[in-house]
């Protein structure tokens, strides 16, 4: 069986699948303050589920591939505002429809 390795003892050609990091590594390696860092750790639809708890331990290929799902995710929406087939929006466009239909004299 092979020992768990840590994010600071990495050697680069180790495969990410062996890599864990502690909730203080995946905060710095998003450049999160601690407090918010915390939080966001919490919320499961934000970050994936730690592989392993008490303590908590993210497996590197898993961030990677979370990393790689939403940066698709960005370019897509990214892509669908910039289409040039898009059809223009206006103020009223974007305000709540009415639930009734204005009556007329």
């Amino acid at each position: 069986m092979r020992a768990m390795v840590w994010a600071h003892d990495v050697d680069r050609t180790l495969d990410p699948r062996h890599v864990f990091l502690s909730a203080g590594e995946v905060i710095a390696r998003y450049g999160w303050g601690k407090t918010k860092g915390y939080q966001n750790l919490k919320d499961r639809t934000l970050v994936p589920p730690p592989v392993m708890t008490h303590p908590d331990r993210w497996r590197l290929d898993q961030l990677l591939a979370w990393e790689e799902k939403r940066m698709a995710l960005a370019e897509a929406a990214l892509d669908a505002l910039v289409a040039p087939e898009r059809e223009e929006v206006t103020v009223t466009d974007l305000l709540p429809q009415p639930k009734r239909k204005r009556r007329t004299a």
